[in-house]
């Protein structure tokens, strides 16, 4: 199963379209997706607007690989969880985001084990097969960054 979450601020529709498409060519996969509230409404994949905590800790549970905007919260659950992400940037230009900060963060994260960065939309194919044909899942040890308290507390930020 391949989870895809647009994280819980904003709408990022050209995410869920371009995973809609990839649905519809890749009808054998199971595709789940956190639509968040976008206008665009898939008909290829399970969608929900939003799930619980303890819903979408599941979904990554179960997920292949989670396909994702370019959110630190994001990368942390999945390498929390030791899956493979794939992440797609918002861009400032198409009013995805007030910045283009998610430039950044993917350039930044791509070299990582179980990082799949698709610069663009024509990218994203071939980072989700890159990360489905037997890629390294994500993981870090974040206590060898920070002591374990405050792991905690940003845990619960990012679930909740």
């Amino acid at each position: 199963m391949i989870f895809v979450t647009v994280g819980s601020m904003m709408a990022f529709d050209r995410l869920i379209l371009c995973m809609d498409k990839w649905a519809l060519a890749h009808a054998d996969c199971e595709v789940l997706a956190q639509i968040g509230g976008g206008i665009y409404q898939p008909s290829h994949m399970r969608s929900t607007r939003m799930l619980s905590p303890s819903k979408f800790q599941e979904a990554v549970r179960d997920a292949a690989v989670v396909v994702a905007h370019a959110g630190m919260g994001s990368y942390f659950v999945a390498a929390e969880l030791q899956k493979p992400i794939v992440m797609l940037p918002r861009l400032a230009a198409n009013r995805e985001h007030t910045t283009d900060h998610q430039l950044h963060t993917i350039k930044w994260l791509r070299d990582r084990p179980g990082v799949f960065a698709a610069m663009s939309d024509d990218e994203l194919d071939s980072a989700i097969d890159k990360a489905m044909t037997g890629a390294a899942a994500a993981g870090a040890n974040f206590t060898d960054f920070a002591p374990e308290p405050f792991l905690a507390r940003v845990r619960h930020f990012l679930v909740n």
